[in-house]
């Protein structure tokens, strides 16, 4: 009986005040959220120290993920400055001269059906009834299945236009499957009309 206690004694000591709350800080479960918020492209901002500043230490960014979940990612720089110049935070490379010209749009042609890349837009352009979309993860891409009695080989096209890098198709019985690969993590939307389909991401 007194082993007894002695034992139950020396277990209370390590126990925590509130188990219901974790005892590490930083496993705190992130809180997300599924409601998608519209905003404008960000693309360049004007920021002024005061007269005061003389070095920049680092640099901290609060970002929001695809999920909802808010993170911070630290960017340690420690140069001098001089305040009389402001930063200019850009969102865009420095190796692209902006110009007025048209955009280039790829365009792939295949038996039956086509694809054609927009900036962040594939038009797919086919007779062929959808029978099925969704979306995998790791690596993330779009799969399209189409309804149709073919047969051909394995067909990959490499497009290199963010955020679509490459396109594969293959025959199954009674039909073909399109994987569209992306280049993150994305959402998708798929748009239709009588003989055309549009899988935009964001």
């Amino acid at each position: 009986m007194r082993l007894f206690l002695l034992l139950l004694l020396s277990l209370s000591l390590f126990g925590r005040d509130n188990p219901f709350f974790p005892a590490n800080e930083n496993d705190k479960k992130i809180t997300t959220s599924n409601k998608i918020e519209i905003l404008k492209p960000y693309t360049t901002q004007t920021i002024a120290l005061p007269n005061s500043a003389r070095a920049i230490k680092a640099v901290i960014i609060r970002y929001q993920n695809l999920d909802g979940s808010i993170k911070e990612e630290e960017v340690v720089l420690n140069n001098s400055i001089d305040w009389h110049e402001p930063f200019i935070l850009s969102h865009k490379s420095p190796s692209k001269k902006s110009n007025t010209k048209k955009r280039k749009v790829k365009t792939i042609v295949s038996d039956f059906i086509s694809f054609t890349i927009d900036k962040k837009i594939l038009r797919i352009h086919t007779k062929d009834k959808l029978l099925q979309n969704f979306l995998l993860t790791s690596p993330h891409r779009v799969v399209l299945d189409f309804k149709r009695e073919t047969s051909f080989k394995p067909k990959i096209y490499s497009l290199k236009k963010a955020p679509f890098t490459k396109i594969r198709m293959g025959n199954h019985d009674g039909y073909y499957r399109v994987v569209i690969e992306l280049d993150g993590q994305y959402r998708y939307k798929l748009d239709s009309s009588k003989e055309d389909y549009t899988v935009v991401c964001y």
